[in-house]
């Protein structure tokens, strides 16, 4: 028994590729950690949808 499906209104399928140097990607894994995020792609979708909403 597998984890449960996630809902089809919840799936994530699309990729958004950011092209990033050693220093840049570790400064987005720090500022992650920092922020308590679950990863660090957690982390961007959560700054950039917050930004492209005007909430940041």
């Amino acid at each position: 028994m597998g984890r449960p499906p996630v809902p089809t209104h919840l799936k994530r399928d699309k990729r958004l590729v950011v092209m990033l140097t050693d220093d840049e990607s570790l400064m987005l894994a720090e500022a992650a950690k920092n922020a308590g995020a679950a990863s660090v792609s957690d982390w961007v979708r959560e700054v950039l949808l917050g930004r492209a909403e005007g909430k940041l």
